[in-house]
């Protein structure tokens, strides 16, 4: 009997290794399996991106539900808004297909990170990060540039509904419906459309302060008062900007978390040329209401989580989140606009230009201080070679120009 025992016992070993081998040979398998799932969807997304569904053997409403869940997905775990557009095509001889000039020009007037697919067969969606204030400039940008990009479309025969993530909802299905919704309400004198966003707390709470001070005045002292003194503290009076006060602290708190986040950012130095010449010709008011303007198309053309603010005298810094490439066409479109604008002033219609540099994150400096020098290099430059146009940072064209003190980015490592 006891020469059975150690016999017995080694099977046991064998099939408890034969086991753990087995387990090992499983996991092994589903972690394969899950991988190359996942570069699956990966390939297919990267092909959804210029390949439209019917190619691909899929219905446009699984690249939709797909595109949707990714940008729900990153958008809520990073925490910040985005909008669902619907852009409709009024002309039925322009085609609406990935690989059309349509779908290119919608491509072409969105950034790098944003997402273009289709929605039917004379409708486009656009996925952009964007606050619900800033979506109805984007899409009426975006709807010019398409317009300038397909020439035998023209802008008044598009239409466009927006959603805002999260005040219209928190899943695809509810901010497809208000796009559906906003695109309905859309006509020939109201392009872009995005339904109002009810705030059900805020409409609680307004209820619950009428019933309670029916007679009663309310306090100076209420937070709204709180807010309007601590706004009226960052903002500039005459731009309506950050103050050059506070662009330092705001840009740096910014400036960390993009790098935190790993995205990345370019910093945009603006000059307003010939001020002081209108001066002389028109008076001070003349050039206030011109920096007014220009004002106005920076805040019109730049996102709503885009920082800008007052710089010297005559200039404006931007930070925005942008790829090098992205910044550059930015650049240029902003120093387009400027050029091409109209301002009122009294009773005079008066034009200026801008001297715009660049500088990103990480091409040109680890922090806001090295981009702030780097930019104001390059403004300075095109400044003394009279040079009005937009310009990137090279050091070895801008290095040869000696650093100024920072007189609004403090000298801290952000």
């Amino acid at each position: 009997m006891q020469l059975f025992v150690p016999i017995l016992a080694v099977q046991f070993d064998f099939l408890g290794g034969a086991v753990g081998v087995l387990a090992a040979i499983v996991v092994s398998f589903l972690i394969i399996t899950l991988v190359a799932s996942y570069y699956r969807f990966q390939n297919i997304v990267k092909m959804a991106e210029d390949t439209h569904p019917e190619d691909m053997g899929a219905s446009t409403d699984d690249i939709l539900r797909v595109q949707l869940a990714r940008y729900l997905a990153g958008c809520g775990r990073r925490g910040t808004s985005f909008s669902v557009s619907l852009v409709k095509v009024e002309n039925p001889e322009v085609r609406v297909r990935m690989d059309a000039p349509f779908i290119a020009g919608l491509k072409k007037s969105v950034r790098h990170a944003d997402v273009v697919c289709m929605y039917d067969e004379q409708t486009a969606v656009v996925l952009a990060e964007s606050e619900p204030e800033d979506a109805e400039n984007i899409l009426a940008r975006v709807s010019q540039m398409v317009a300038e990009f397909c020439p035998d479309l023209a802008k008044e025969e598009l239409r466009v509904g927006i959603a805002s993530y999260p005040g219209h909802g928190l899943s695809g299905k509810e901010l497809l419906a208000v796009a559906v919704e906003g695109l309905a309400q859309a006509s020939a004198e109201c392009l872009v459309v995005m339904p109002d966003i009810v705030d059900v707390d805020a409409e609680d709470d307004e209820e619950e302060v009428s019933e309670e001070n029916d007679t009663e005045e309310v306090d100076e002292k209420s937070s709204g008062g709180w807010k309007d003194r601590r706004k009226n503290a960052m903002l500039d009076d005459l731009t309506g900007v950050l103050k050059p006060s506070a662009i330092s602290a705001y840009m740096q708190r910014m400036m960390s978390d993009m790098r935190h986040k790993k995205k990345k950012a370019a910093l945009f130095c603006i000059g307003v040329n010939n001020l002081e010449q209108v001066i002389r010709i028109h008076g001070e008011e003349a050039a206030d209401d011109l920096l007014v303007g220009v004002s106005k198309i920076l805040q019109d053309n730049f996102r709503a989580d885009d920082l800008i603010g007052r710089h010297e005298k005559y200039a404006f810094l931007v930070l925005a989140e942008a790829m090098l490439d992205e910044a550059e066409i930015i650049g240029k479109r902003i120093n387009s606009l400027v050029q091409k604008a109209t301002i009122s002033s009294g009773n005079k219609n008066l034009k200026t230009s801008i001297t715009l540099a660049v500088a990103t994150y990480p091409e040109h400096g680890r922090n806001l201080h090295h981009l702030y020098s780097s930019a104001q290099k390059v403004l300075d430059y095109s400044r003394s070679n009279d040079i009005r146009a937009y310009a990137v940072y090279d050091p070895e064209i801008h290095d040869k120009v000696p650093s100024k003190p920072m007189r609004n980015i403090k000298s801290a490592q952000a």
